[in-house]
């Protein structure tokens, strides 16, 4: 049985990965981040903890489809931070993290975890096929974008994003993932 330490590192890591509104995520998806993070967690656990959380937290779900999407409300702002400086103590407290280590994950994005920023890079080196020749991304302000096949041929990371009619030009993956995009 986890002690209660583990339990409330593993509770403010689930709510460091709960999207704001409108992006959502799944229990399912929840699963996948923490395991990344070390924590052995059910289904029925992570449900269990989204139910008695949202009494607690401005969370939502959207139970209009399956799997239900979970996010931080649109007034969550002040609760959202709160929990993100939570999450910095707590791991802090834990020694998990140098701080050095501890500097970067405050100033990092608070969203996507360390192996998506790591499949990300390894898309753009690898330029995997794909049927419509983009490799897709999506961006911590809820954005989505897409660069071609070509331009990554080419060393060209020419982002098209697909919510506002823009384009960036990046000169490194990390550049681009500074710039809160990871792969979709």
């Amino acid at each position: 049985m986890p002690s209660q330490n583990e339990t409330l590192l593993r509770i403010l890591t689930m709510l460091r990965h709960i999207p704001k509104h409108p992006c959502q995520t799944t229990a399912r998806e929840l699963i996948t981040r923490l395991e990344t993070a070390n924590f052995k967690v059910s289904k029925r656990t992570v449900e269990r903890d989204l139910l008695s959380l949202s009494a607690i937290f401005p969370l939502i779900s959207n139970e209009r489809s399956r799997p239900y999407g979970w996010s931080w409300s649109k007034e969550a702002s002040p609760q959202f931070e709160e929990v993100k400086e939570l999450v910095i103590k707590a791991r802090n407290y834990a020694n998990d993290l140098s701080s050095e280590d501890a500097k970067a994950f405050a100033e990092s994005d608070f969203c996507f975890s360390n192996g998506l920023v790591e499949e990300t890079r390894k898309a753009i080196y690898d330029m995997p096929i794909t049927r419509d020749c983009y490799l897709h991304f999506k961006n911590n302000k809820c954005g989505f974008g897409k660069i071609s096949l070509i331009n990554l041929m080419a060393d060209k990371l020419l982002m098209e994003d697909k919510m506002v009619d823009a384009v960036y030009l990046y000169q490194s993956a990390d550049e681009l993932i500074v710039a809160g995009w990871v792969i979709d």
